[in-house]
């Protein structure tokens, strides 16, 4: 049984976003970090949301650490809190010790070996909702170098996070959102059509560890890539902590869910493509998406018809990536019937070729023992 179903109606959130900076501080106008935090605290106070309005506070451009820190402290002595949820969108900077700090509005840049001043580092708000008698702490941090967090200085706190420790977290300039709350306002609001019925934090984090590094990011001077590859940290179950119901469950088998699990899976092979663009190529991701794709196929096999056009594409798509996931034999086996059906409905079928050449290069793969792809 997932969080929300025991305790209904426990869960506190705070929601800081910070992109207005002024003097002496050089960091740059990040406008989106406030737009960006009071949508987040709307979606998760709404209709879809387990958070109460009433317990969910926003604080755009904090002038000093206590304008976070107050309102967390009134948060933590709440006893009947089981769920306290901080969130931050803003520049992340490096402080004393390469601690990740958090810009406030008059934030500047660290000159010196301390930490930027006026700025809050992350171990303060950590140890702080550490005093909370919450069973569940979750922390959501939009920021560079956000991934800082994950380990001692984020002990006991469900850490979902915009980047690793040494990478900057990306927005798009002409957007009203940051790129990584900016997704998962996104699957919030569009749902996982073959999710499950709430949205976990950690359904959320696997959705967008696909989503985030095969979207085209803003260009930053080097090789064009998408955003980077979100983190996470979970305290013992606390992946099974829900935000939000998951609005497009019970949808997968229509035709619209179908068309988003086919386009899901198309980013799952961009994330095993070393010609992808994708900064760091994960070919240890087939598996799964040799799983994704078996479902879908039969899927869409018993809803749409074993030869709809997108029942023969995924069925190939199918074939292909388990061959190319090491199973040769299974690939051909699944391209025979896929052949055999095509030829029996018309021997001159569009989609028979492409079929049929596959089906030629997984035959010769099997028969030498060896991996390869199509």
């Amino acid at each position: 049984m997932t969080w929300p179903e025991r305790h209904p109606g426990t869960a506190c959130a705070l929601l800081v976003g910070t992109g207005r900076h002024v003097r002496p501080s050089s960091l740059p106008r990040l406008p989106q970090a406030v737009t960006t935090v009071r949508a987040l605290g709307a979606a998760l106070s709404g209709d879809q949301g387990v958070f109460d309005v009433r317990r969910t506070t926003v604080v755009p451009e904090p002038a000093d650490a206590r304008q976070v820190l107050d309102p967390l402290r009134r948060m933590v002595r709440e006893p009947d809190v089981d769920l306290l949820l901080f969130s931050y969108c803003g520049h992340g900077l490096l402080g004393r010790d390469d601690r990740l700090c958090l810009a406030l509005t008059p934030s500047g840049q660290n000159g010196g070996g301390g930490d930027p001043g006026p700025s809050l580092p992350f171990t303060e708000v950590a140890g702080l909702m550490r005093e909370s008698p919450a069973r569940h702490k979750a922390a959501i941090l939009d920021c560079c170098f956000s991934g800082r967090a994950l380990g001692p200085d984020g002990h006991g706190i469900h850490l979902l996070t915009a980047c690793g420790p040494t990478r900057k977290a990306l927005f798009p300039p002409e957007g009203t959102l940051t790129g990584f709350t900016g997704e998962l306002l996104r699957i919030l609001d569009e749902g996982i059509p073959d999710g499950p019925r709430h949205l976990t934090l950690s359904a959320l984090y696997d959705r967008l560890a696909v989503i985030l590094p095969t979207t085209p990011a803003p260009p930053t001077g080097i090789t064009p890539t998408g955003y980077p590859v979100p983190r996470q940290q979970t305290v013992d179950g606390s992946g099974h902590i829900v935000l939000a119901v998951n609005p497009a469950h019970g949808t997968g088998r229509t035709p619209a869910g179908l068309r988003a699990r086919a386009a899901f899976a198309q980013r799952l092979k961009r994330l095993t493509e070393p010609s992808s663009g994708v900064p760091v190529p994960d070919p240890a991701g087939l598996p799964r998406l040799v799983g994704v794709l078996a479902d879908l196929a039969l899927d869409a096999t018993e809803v749409l018809g074993p030869l709809a056009d997108f029942s023969i594409d995924v069925r190939r798509n199918h074939a292909v990536m388990t061959g190319a996931a090491g199973s040769p034999e299974q690939a051909t086996a699944l391209l025979s019937d896929l052949v055999d059906a095509l030829r029996a409905k018309s021997s001159s079928h569009q989609a028979l070729p492409t079929a049929e050449r596959a089906l030629t290069h997984w035959s010769r793969k099997r028969s030498r023992g060896g991996p390869g792809g199509t």
